[in-house]
């Protein structure tokens, strides 16, 4: 990841490089705006990495919306070229009563199962009566979760399951009656 961040960064740099050296030169703009786009592109792209990755760093809200989660490693993937899957509209209100700490890890380690299985790990979020996620991994197998982080995750009624390529996973949704520990 740091990596492909540092790529971004890069052609930002060589670009702007560019852009500096054909002005300078008195270049006609249509030799320059190719260049400019081509960094300020890169720039976006390196910059909402970066915002997503302190968001990673600091403590999750609570409680833990799987929207929000998803979206940001959309935006964090994005920068090694592929993700979750296309951009869309943050999906709001995916809340769930689970610790936002074991959601995070779980809805991580689901996407980066999925992103190392295939290219991408598009997710689809349903919000019903609970909130269900679901990662389709790239090839014949789909994401998976080590057996502990699934155990605990069950303990505060998270629920996995395996279908084809996909990792479903269902949270239970907050409620005025919300228990602040497992029973």
């Amino acid at each position: 990841m740091a990596h492909d961040l540092r790529n971004a960064l890069n052609a930002v740099a060589v670009n702007l490089e560019v852009v500096r050296g054909r002005s300078a030169r008195g270049a006609e703009a249509s030799a320059i705006a190719p260049f400019a786009a081509t960094a300020s592109a890169q720039l976006e792209l390196a910059l909402a990495a970066t915002e997503a990755l302190l968001g990673f760093a600091r403590a999750e809200p609570e409680p833990a919306d799987v929207g929000v989660i998803i979206d940001r490693l959309e935006r964090l993937l994005a920068v090694r070229g592929h993700g979750p899957g296309d951009r869309r509209p943050l999906v709001r209100g995916a809340v769930t009563s689970a610790p936002a700490d074991l959601v995070r890890a779980v809805v991580a380690r689901s996407v980066l199962s999925a992103v190392q299985v295939g290219a991408s790990a598009p997710c689809e979020i349903t919000v019903a009566d609970g909130i269900f996620l679901r990662v389709t991994g790239g090839d014949a197998s789909a994401p998976s979760l080590d057996p502990e982080l699934v155990t605990l995750a069950s303990v505060w009624g998270v629920r996995t399951a395996t279908h084809g390529h996909a990792l479903e996973l269902s949270f239970p949704p907050v409620t005025d009656d919300t228990p602040n520990a497992p029973a």
